[in-house]
């Protein structure tokens, strides 16, 4: 998932941290042990490839990229979702990866090697091949790969741009409600990463979540902020900052203020949208949706598309201000 000097490092960081449905974990360190780079037996539609790092082997495959997108919504979203909102989700894939070999032409990452992107969505986005496919649907395969095939297939070369550059089609599973701005996250200006509706998000199972933490376990947490807390348990915790989306921006913790991002990294919280409260030797979190909150909301996507909007409409809600190019 700073401007002029510091806003292109900030892009390059963002494709590197920030994943779209992914969800938040902290970006594992990916080193090119064995590269092999297999080639495609043939072209695929526009001809066009990626080189993708697998984070588990750290091989390189280059893979047509018309199979990568159908891979990367298999990844990123569920085939039960309706088509529209797989066709955002595929022309949303398309955008961050050309986004993503556009910056590394400007800033080669070493950890790549020749790799153009990696299939982790705690790094970058998530992709399955064809064998992972037929492994997570089972019977259901056929059926499943067609959907996607086809939502894929409708859009394919379509994709996202602002003032004539590619966008940073950045995207996350649950919204609180709204999403939140990259400037609020990140800390730098992106105008079609700004926070907007997202209603449906709240009819989501999965909407609300809590985790609980026991004094001791709170304690080991905190540490891993940098915090070491001591006294009384009651004190640990103070003022909540947080934006006008109700999104955590800051944690008073120990005395210390904590950013919201990092307060979700050492706690292992679904959400950046959250609630804490001490209560009876226990620390209760309450979250309020699922994902860093910018961008596209992959449920929020789901619930527009049953309620009539087409996968163009989806993308311009989310992502206001962008226009949809064509290769």
């Amino acid at each position: 998932m700073r401007i002029n000097l510091i806003i292109c490092i900030i892009i390059a960081l963002a494709l590197i941290l920030c994943p779209i449905a992914a969800l938040g974990s902290t970006p594992e360190d990916v080193s090119v042990t064995e590269e092999k780079i297999t080639q495609m037996p043939a072209l695929q539609e526009n001809g066009e490839f990626i080189s993708v790092m697998s984070s588990s082997t750290g091989r390189i495959e280059k893979i047509g990229m018309r199979e990568y997108i159908i891979g990367c919504v298999a990844a990123e979203m569920s085939a039960l979702c309706h088509t529209e909102a797989l066709k955002a989700q595929a022309a949303a894939c398309y955008t961050y990866a050309k986004k993503t070999c556009e910056q590394n032409e400007k800033y080669k990452d070493s950890e790549l090697g020749n790799a153009d992107i990696t299939d982790s969505p705690d790094i970058h986005q998530g992709y399955l091949n064809e064998k992972r496919r037929r492994e997570k649907w089972n019977e259901s395969f056929e059926k499943y790969e067609a959907k996607i095939e086809t939502a894929v297939d409708e859009v394919f070369g379509s994709y996202l741009t602002f003032n004539g550059e590619t966008a940073l089609a950045v995207y996350h599973a649950i919204s609180a409600g709204s999403t939140q701005s990259a400037k609020t996250l990140w800390n730098s200006e992106f105008p079609y990463l700004t926070s907007v509706e997202s209603p449906g998000d709240k009819l989501s199972p999965d909407y609300v979540s809590k985790a609980v933490f026991s004094e001791s376990e709170f304690k080991k947490a905190a540490k891993k902020c940098g915090v070491k807390l001591t006294g009384d348990a009651e004190d640990w915790l103070g003022k909540t900052e947080r934006s006008d989306s109700r999104y955590v921006t800051s944690v008073t913790l120990g005395g210390q203020s904590i950013a919201a991002a990092k307060m979700r990294e050492c706690f292992g919280l679904r959400s950046l949208c959250f609630d804490v409260e001490y209560s009876d030797g226990e620390f209760v979190f309450t979250c309020y949706g699922y994902g860093h909150g910018v961008g596209m909301s992959q449920y929020g996507a789901d619930y527009m598309a049953r309620q009539g909007s087409t996968w163009r409409e989806i993308l311009m809600h989310y992502y206001p201000g962008t226009e949809i190019a064509e290769e």
